[in-house]
């Protein structure tokens, strides 16, 4: 039998026993607000009531369980009475996905970092449908879209125009005239007071917009299976365990099409929502949030919406609000009835079009993605090699931890105690290996600039980590910016830009009629001669716009400093 989690804290040297108090009622979510109580006696150090914490999730052997830590310490702080514990790798990745697929993602507002709500949670409050989730939750005006993330209860269309404009007013009156003739109105009309849009939203029964791929949950498995060190913080939390299903696939489409019901009316309908946060029905139906909710209907060929008190009556009750979810179409029943006229709209748009924007994540999320994940750059700069990619990501990610921690000199690495120092090594190795997994696979195993096609072994992965990481530790002086460094960067970048423009305004007076497509090409051809970076379509219109508005004397400026790049590279040659 295992150890409990009480005895695999004692049996510690860096776990240490607390209590976590946490406010009663709706600020029970506001990490902020709790308190964090040492009880364990071997702890003696005073400082611990001035520490900030943050959640981890921590392995020991085949024990699995939430901690927290401080970037003060080196310690890990566990509340053994309400903490996640899981007892195998099995359990514990059943619980990722728990966490990450079947919840709801609920804030305060829609750019407030969000909590989750598990459907285990959800089960112990009774809540059994969507709108029952809404109305539990009407204290807060954002919700996800579905009872969980891999379901969708509503279909939503913004309309992000002052909506007391008349033209505006009288064309979305016209709209709803228009979904009334299909028998379509919206079950809900959210009218925003402060920002004067709104939104509609249509209840629709429960569909799976996404399954759960048992690929990725196999792979994070055999990962920890594997993985030699079995005392680590392990966090996979960011991991997609889902596809996207092919009803979810039409789904989008549907909620595109829906931008394009009004011809020739910018912003009636969002292209870049983003599949999943919605404004809360039942907040607005309290009056929260500067949210008012208004029901139409379709009576005696106008436009009518129920009162205040019939609204309260159709979701006061658990029994009225199951009664109303139960009586909602489901997806292929809502299309139907408007198929005639979004049928030609869904058929103009792409597979690929739909999967363009990707589903939301909740704030909090994105937040912590952003701190400790930077994004590979678009130019492949970290090399298409495994060893390359390795070495380099490896360097950049290790820079990008000691600028988070304050570490500038190798003599701030000098004075780090063996724990800190062996924590920011682990905590970059785990974000280099995430993303060469990554990488891996998106190139099936086989790498362009790797001829070798055996297996990239674990020793091999981590002498390249190694050499890479004690890089940066030995040479972190040299990648420090000086005040000079700093204004080399700002006019090395101002000279590039300058050249840029130049290069666009000097095609294009040459050649007035020639397409952008064919300018992009020719400018791209002619910064290569001038050792200047490509520019991409969206750049050639910003400098096509600014190339339209160049004085003369601008002009001479800018040819002058294409005149000097070009001695340069001759001087440089010769």
């Amino acid at each position: 039998m295992g150890k409990t989690l009480k005895e695999i804290v004692e049996n510690s040297n860096d776990l240490y026993m607390i209590n976590i108090i946490k406010p009663n009622g709706k600020e029970k979510y506001n990490r902020s607000l709790w308190k964090y109580e040492m009880v364990d006696p071997r702890w003696v150090d005073d400082s611990f009531k001035d520490y900030k914490f943050k959640p981890v999730f921590l392995r020991r052997g085949d024990s699995f369980f939430l901690a927290y830590k401080s970037d003060d310490s080196n310690a890990y702080f566990v509340d053994v009475r309400k903490t996640i514990h899981r007892k195998s790798i099995g359990a514990y990745v059943n619980n990722l996905i728990e966490y990450a697929v079947k919840s709801n993602d609920v804030s305060t507002t829609k750019d407030e970092p969000s909590f989750r709500v598990s459907s285990n949670e959800m089960k112990k409050k009774g809540i059994d449908n969507f709108l029952d989730f809404c109305y539990t939750y009407r204290d807060y005006s954002a919700v996800g879209t579905g009872y969980t993330r891999n379901v969708r209860n509503l279909v939503v269309m913004d309309i992000d125009v002052d909506c007391t404009r008349p033209d505006n007013r009288d064309e979305i009156h016209r709209l709803l005239l228009l979904f009334a003739k299909y028998d379509s109105l919206p079950d809900f009309y959210i009218f925003n007071h402060k920002s004067k849009h709104i939104q509609l939203q249509w209840l629709i029964q429960s569909f799976n917009y996404k399954n759960i791929s048992e690929e990725t949950k196999n792979i994070v498995i055999n990962e920890l299976k594997n993985d030699p060190n079995k005392n680590k913080e392990v966090d996979f939390r960011k991991t997609d365990f889902t596809e996207i299903s092919q009803l979810g696939i039409q789904y989008r489409k549907y909620t595109l099409a829906l931008c394009d019901i009004v011809p020739n009316r910018r912003k009636f309908g969002d292209k870049n929502y983003t599949f999943w946060k919605a404004k809360n029905p039942m907040a607005a139906l309290m009056g929260l949030y500067d949210l008012e909710l208004l029901m139409p209907y379709y009576k005696d060929g106008e436009i009518q919406y129920r009162t205040q008190e019939e609204m309260n009556c159709l979701f006061s009750s658990k029994e009225s609000r199951r009664h109303y979810f139960d009586n909602a179409p489901d997806i292929y029943e809502w299309y139907s009835k408007l198929s005639e006229r979004l049928d030609p709209l869904v058929e103009k748009i792409t597979e690929k079009k739909a999967m363009k924007n990707e589903d939301a994540k909740d704030v909090s999320d994105i937040k912590q993605d952003e701190r400790i994940r930077p994004k590979m750059k678009a130019d492949d700069s970290f090399g298409t090699s495994r060893n390359t990619f390795v070495v380099k990501y490896t360097r950049f990610i290790t820079l990008e931890l000691s600028k988070k921690y304050g570490y500038r000199h190798k003599e701030d690495f000098d004075k780090l105690p063996h724990e800190l120092f062996g924590a920011l090594k682990n905590e970059a190795l785990s974000i280099v290996r995430t993303k060469f997994i990554e990488e891996n696979e998106k190139y099936n195993g086989v790498w362009p600039e790797t001829t070798n096609l055996s297996s990239f072994t674990n020793t091999e992965f981590k002498r390249a980590f190694d050499s890479a990481f004690t890089y940066v530790v030995h040479n972190i002086n040299n990648f420090s910016y000086t005040d000079e460094d700093r204004e080399k960067s700002i006019h090395s970048r101002h000279n590039s830009k300058s050249l840029k423009l130049i290069a666009v305004d000097k095609i294009r007076q040459k050649n007035t009629k020639i397409t952008r497509k064919e300018l992009l090409k020719e400018v791209n051809t002619y910064l290569q001669t001038l050792y200047v970076k490509k520019i991409s379509m969206g750049s050639l219109k910003r400098y096509i716009a600014e190339s339209n508005g160049l004085t003369d004397e601008e002009r001479t400026i800018l040819y002058n400093n294409l005149n000097d790049r070009k001695k340069y590279i001759d001087s440089k040659k010769s």
